[in-house]
């Protein structure tokens, strides 16, 4: 029964991930899933006894479906050693390509090839299973989260290594504690210092770990063609293509509708679009702070929102709650003009992850030219981390971090300044001359509020500042309050008026943890969420 009722908490997820297969339960059903891939549904056991975790939604070039072995195991030996696994040719692009879904079934080989310690010992010659690429990991994290894994799964928290090479001598590999991907060599050891400083840092709470060794687990791909992966996995940059005024047959690396560059192919017209195109470099802009108010930012009370927050097709959603109560990062990217159009959005974390991994190298062979004139520091997401952090993509080596509204030098060097760099989303055929957004669209109202404990009458209560703009003094808000237990926001009787700053204060007693925010009295301001703990 607790089964059914997260497919359906989750039925909406599932349609909103269309564009990239689904991740969501489903109810059982009495028919066997085959290797063919009949029968085959997501969060049932797979042909080999595992769990199915992914559904591309048609046949790939490396088979349909992604099956996970329900339990996860500590690593016996090092990733590699000292040298990459691609040799001396074309390195840093093949590293590129070795992080895509799809890749981990050759990615194992080549670490085979090389003399892996772990791959030879966990993954030997003829075994069907294999070790995840960086980004089929992340897809089983995602799966996890949502699901809050299935009850036969033995898959903690540990760091989980990928198959992916960063560099030589160094892998990715993922915390599933928070679904942060980092690098290592050797991996994280017992009583030895990490090689990365970051590991203790306050900006990256996640990393807060004890030394551990990581974990590996087991993944395989079906129905396999058999075929190896494509030469090169995008085509060249076509400059003044077609794409350009006909968005049709688009490629990835032409030249958009609105001028900029395809990062992405859904391969069909989903709810969001089909492609992804992403800015071009005069549309960026510098120094921008997430959320310049120093108000909590979060939007999504759970974790599992979150990790929706992260998917492909969710960067417009995740824009226009932004925009719509904070200033900062998503609304510069949601007021954008850029070669006249209006329709773009700050990305969301995976989103971004593609431009990244689709315009670090260039199109004609593999050799590393960057496209796209993308700075070798931060830019900011729309994908919310934890409520107080959001996400960040770092373009000198494609890690994606979760940082607080704003950077500074004596928080995380190098300081080097936030940036935006705006995408947008369009269907097959779908071109327009652009228009500049209507000034209706531009946020002439918000509200934000700051929360804690405090004493009413001499009891544990809590309290809200609130700061507004667009409101005049006099005008009284609603208190929207939720326990835990509870699965609806009640509104407080209380009406806490605006001053002439347009600030507010309000206060109740409670001495219970509490979920709160505000609208306004005609009901059509929302302000952000925030989590109060029990004292």
């Amino acid at each position: 029964m607790k089964l059914v009722n997260k497919v359906r908490a989750f039925v909406a997820l599932v349609l909103v991930l269309a564009s990239i297969g689904t991740f969501g339960v489903f109810e059982a059903h009495a028919a066997v899933c085959v290797e063919s891939g009949e029968n085959c549904v997501v969060g049932e056991r797979g042909p080999m006894g595992g769990v199915i975790f992914y559904d591309a939604g048609s046949q790939q070039w490396w088979g349909r479906y992604l099956e996970a072995e329900i339990r996860s195991t500590v690593s016996t030996g090092p990733w590699g050693g000292a040298s990459s696994i691609y040799g001396s040719s074309n390195v840093q692009a093949l590293q590129r390509r070795s992080m895509g879904i799809g890749m981990g079934r050759d990615n194992t080989a080549l670490m085979r090839a090389a003399g892996s310690p772990l791959a030879n010992d966990m993954f030997p010659a003829g075994s069907d299973w294999y070790l995840p690429s960086k980004d089929e990991l992340d897809l089983l994290y995602n799966y996890r989260v949502l699901n809050l894994a299935r009850p036969d799964t033995m898959w903690n928290s540990l760091p989980m290594w990928s198959s992916s090479e960063s560099s030589a001598g160094f892998a990715w590999y993922q915390l599933f504690q928070d679904g942060t991907q980092f690098t290592d060599d050797q991996g994280i050891r017992p009583g030895v210092k990490s090689n990365k400083s970051y590991v203790t840092s306050p900006e990256h709470v996640g990393s807060e770990f004890k030394p551990l060794l990581m974990n590996v687990i087991k993944i395989r791909s079906f129905p396999t063609p058999g075929s190896p992966p494509p030469a090169a996995l995008v085509t060249a940059v076509r400059e003044n293509a077609d794409c350009s005024t006909s968005a049709t047959n688009c490629r990835i690396g032409d030249k958009g509708p609105a001028g900029g560059i395809v990062v992405y192919d859904a391969g069909s017209d989903k709810s969001w679009g089909r492609y992804l195109e992403v800015a071009p470099q005069s549309c960026e802009i510098e120094k921008v702070a997430f959320n310049p108010s120093n108000a909590k930012p979060s939007l999504y009370a759970t974790q599992q929102d979150r990790v929706k927050a992260k998917a492909i097709g969710m960067g417009r959603t995740n824009t226009t709650l932004l925009a719509s109560n904070f200033d900062g990062a998503a609304r510069v990217a949601d007021n954008s003009t850029c070669n006249n159009y209006g329709d773009w959005f700050l990305p969301s974390k995976d989103e971004l992850n593609e431009a990244f991994r689709q315009l670090s190298h260039s199109r004609t062979g593999l050799q590393l030219t960057p496209i796209g004139g993308f700075d070798r520091g931060y830019y900011w997401t729309s994908s919310d981390y934890n409520g107080s952090t959001a996400w960040t993509q770092y373009f000198a080596d494609g890690q994606q971090f979760d940082r607080v509204q704003t950077l500074s030098a004596n928080k995380q060097p190098p300081a080097r300044p936030f940036r935006v760099r705006p995408m947008r989303a369009f269907k097959t055929g779908q071109v327009s001359t652009g228009s500049i957004p209507p000034p209706e669209k531009q946020v002439t109202k918000m509200i934000t509020i700051t929360c804690g404990r405090t004493t009413v009458s001499g009891k544990p209560g809590i309290e809200c500042n609130g700061i507004t703009k667009g409101f005049t003094a006099g005008e009284t808000f609603v208190a929207y309050v939720k326990f835990p237990g509870q699965t609806e926001y009640t509104p407080g009787s209380a009406r806490p008026e605006a001053d002439a700053k347009g600030s507010f204060y309000w206060s109740r007693k409670t001495g219970k943890k509490a979920y709160v925010y505000f609208r306004s009295s005609d009901d059509t301001v929302k302000s952000n969420f925030v989590i109060i703990p029990a004292p």
